[in-house]
C-alpha cells in the first residue's frame, strides 16, 4: 500500500471528548458534541467519529495518514486501538472539542466524497490523565489516525 499524504494537527481537548467530522456539517443529523457520551475510546456516529480522551484538559498530539488501501499496522505499544467507517462528503474532516469547537484547519482526506475506513491507535493516556490533574499538557496523549477507502 502507497501512503498519499500524511499531516500533524495539535488536537484542543476539553471535557474527555474531541471528535472527527465532516467539515460539510450541512448533511449531519446532529453535530459534536450532540450525542457525545464519556465512554469507549472510540464511537461512530454519522459523519463522525468521536473520541474519549484520558484527559479533561489538553492539547493532544493528532496524526493522520492517508494511504490508497488498507493501512499497515503501525508499529510501537498503544494504549487502545479501533477501528471505524465514515462518510465524508466534503473530503475533508475537522477535528473539533466538546465546547472548544472546531479547530481552525481542516484534514484533507481526498477532493470527492467518499466513504473511509479508519484505524485510530492512542497512546501517552495514563500520562495525560495524570497531568490534567495539575495543569494543561501538550503533546502527552497521541492519536495516529490511519484512513484509506471503504
Amino acid at each position: 500500500m502507497k501512503l498519499l499524504d500524511a499531516q500533524h494537527v495539535d488536537a484542543h481537548v476539553d471535557y474527555y471528548g474531541l471528535s472527527l467530522q465532516d467539515a460539510d456539517d450541512s448533511w449531519l443529523p446532529s453535530m459534536f458534541p450532540d450525542g457525545f457520551a464519556q465512554g469507549p475510546f472510540l464511537s461512530e456516529q454519522r459523519g463522525r467519529i468521536d473520541f474519549t480522551s484520558a484527559g479533561h484538559t489538553q492539547t493532544a498530539s493528532f496524526d493522520v495518514q492517508v494511504w490508497d488501501g488498507p493501512a499497515p499496522t503501525p508499529e510501537g505499544v498503544w494504549d487502545e486501538s479501533a477501528t471505524a467507517r465514515i462518510e465524508c462528503r466534503s473530503g475533508e474532516l475537522r477535528l473539533w472539542a466538546v465546547a472548544g469547537g472546531p479547530a481552525p484547519h481542516a484534514i484533507a482526506l481526498s477532493r470527492a466524497p467518499g466513504t473511509w475506513n479508519v484505524r485510530v491507535q492512542c497512546r501517552g493516556r495514563e500520562a495525560a490523565a495524570r497531568e490534567c490533574l495539575v495543569g494543561v499538557p501538550h503533546g502527552l496523549e497521541q492519536y495516529l489516525a490511519q484512513f484509506w477507502p471503504a
